[in-house]
């Protein structure tokens, strides 16, 4: 690679980039799909998703699994209870805290999304790759990007 190389970034195969625009592709289709489905905004579909994959998380855990600050998570939780969708329920240990579970309605909801969801972003790519494979090599992608040191 020369030098004058080294300034350039190609787009169309810089993988970075492309990973965005695949990402920003999806985001846009499942809000998309959210919004005719369950009437949900990002955040709120975000916090139904994390309450879903692990019943029983505390706002601060969906918080951490989100790539949401805690006052988004917290106003997203409040519409979803004000919707019916989650419910809070107090720990009784401390009564300070609380976890989230969905509702009957929520859970309906959430179904509906993920099956189409399922149904259309995790079909097998059609070079033969599976779904498992494909994750695989972006857990890998992932993993390298966390070691590289912050400047």
């Amino acid at each position: 690679m020369t030098k004058e190389s080294s300034l350039h970034i190609d787009l169309d195969h810089f993988w970075p980039y492309q990973t965005v625009v695949l990402a920003d592709q999806i985001s846009r289709y499942t809000l998309d799909v959210v919004r005719s489905e369950a009437g949900l905004n990002q955040s709120q579909w975000r916090v139904l998703a994390a309450v879903a994959d692990r019943p029983g998380r505390t706002a601060a855990e969906v918080t951490a699994v989100t790539p949401m600050d805690k006052t988004i998570v917290s106003r997203a939780v409040h519409s979803l209870i004000d919707s019916g969708l989650i419910q809070k329920i107090p720990s009784l240990d401390d009564k300070r805290r609380s976890s989230l579970e969905m509702t009957h309605l929520g859970a309906k909801k959430y179904r509906a999304i993920a099956k189409i969801l399922n149904d259309t972003l995790t079909a097998p790519l059609t070079d033969g790759t599976t779904t498992e494979q494909f994750v695989e090599i972006l857990k890998q992608f992932s993993a390298q990007i966390k070691d590289i040191p912050q400047k």
